[in-house]
């Protein structure tokens, strides 16, 4: 078994997924690690030239290995499928739309051989300045520090022992944690929140490319946005289970330059504003992050954005009843104006009647 393997889910995105295997595979052979470190790439059911892509990769590196779903199947069996399959001691979780680089492979591969860490942060080269110093701690002591989202929610920054992807797959509440859209974070906060961790604050990876259109239809489609705020039923189970034994650190929940519930604030609001409200059990998640934290100030401050956000939607789901009422009346009215007036009878198949009468 190799060392290390880079194991990517991929789906419809071969000019992209090439651009993502060049950068790592030629880094691997300046290495001259072939023979330890390996790259192995789940294909989702693409109906691009994704497999010929991977054909013609596989024929320039050997250290590539591939397979091929038969349909294509939910974001996170794609990511387990990915990680069952690929073969190493540790597994560099690695989006296909992101790229390795410069050095960013030596850097992570000197830590794997001169530390222990069971989980290794690498640094997106987007989220700047960088500090470029190595940080070690645990992996609960980190998420505390960077917010879980900076730490380990952004697939590709994550080195991990392939023991801890499988310990979490089989627990019991590992479908429940399938459900969100941070299936991982909640596995690896499950089963390793007290395992060592490093973190190399360097640029050592990023997306090929800023966030795109494509990017959102594709969350849409797997209904992430509505899979995050189930994200909190799985913080919930890790506080149930006395995994997290005491309330977090605000920070904990640090999302880029927001806060978490704040993201799915925005979520539960624009769900009403395009016609397609999420139910409002998401309003009684955000609500109960309040009490997950050790903040008093700040869960009185999560307390009422929920309930200002949640009136104001109550709101907008009247006026667009009242709206909808009157857009029928309205439509009524047209349908009886636009009557021929002689199919109608008019005024004067009203006295012809009287007259019979």
């Amino acid at each position: 078994m190799k060392k290390l393997c880079f194991a990517i889910p991929t789906w419809n995105r071969a000019k992209k997924l090439e651009k993502c295997i060049l950068s790592i595979a030629n880094q691997i052979l300046e290495l001259g690690e072939q023979n330890n470190i390996g790259i192995f790439v789940s294909d989702n059911a693409s109906t691009d030239d994704t497999p010929k892509v991977l054909s013609k990769l596989k024929k320039k590196f050997p250290f590539l290995e591939y397979t091929r779903l038969n349909k294509h199947v939910d974001i996170a069996d794609s990511g387990e499928i990915a990680y069952r399959l690929a073969q190493g001691e540790y597994l560099w979780i690695f989006g296909d739309d992101d790229i390795l680089l410069k050095d960013g492979l030596k850097a992570v591969w000197h830590i794997l051989n001169t530390k222990n860490a069971h989980l290794i942060h690498a640094g997106n080269g987007f989220l700047t300045p960088h500090s470029y110093k190595i940080y070690e701690g645990s992996v609960l002591e980190f998420a505390n520090k960077m917010g879980f989202n900076q730490f380990i929610g952004w697939a590709t920054s994550i080195i991990i022992k392939k023991d801890i992807l499988i310990q979490y797959m089989s627990l019991p509440q590992y479908p429940k944690y399938k459900e969100s859209a941070y299936t991982h974070v909640l596995g690896i906060l499950h089963v390793a929140s007290n395992s060592p961790a490093v973190v190399l604050d360097f640029p050592i990876c990023q997306p090929i490319e800023p966030q795109t259109s494509e990017d959102v239809k594709r969350w849409a489609l797997n209904n992430i946005f509505w899979r995050t705020i189930l994200t909190i039923k799985g913080f919930k189970i890790l506080f149930d289970l006395g995994i997290l034994k005491e309330k977090v650190n605000p920070m904990f929940f640090k999302y880029d330059r927001f806060y978490f519930w704040d993201r799915c604030i925005f979520y539960m609001i624009n769900s009403h504003l395009t016609g397609c409200p999420f139910p409002d059990e998401g309003w009684d998640l955000i609500l109960s992050i309040s009490d997950m934290i050790d903040n008093e100030e700040m869960a009185e401050i999560i307390k009422n954005r929920v309930m200002e956000s949640r009136e104001q939607c109550e709101t907008l789901k009247k006026i667009n009843m009242q709206i909808k009422e009157i857009q029928n009346t309205l439509n009524e009215m047209l349908k009886e104006h636009s009557r021929k007036i002689f199919e109608w009878g008019g005024w004067w198949k009203e006295a012809q009647q009287g007259e019979q009468t």
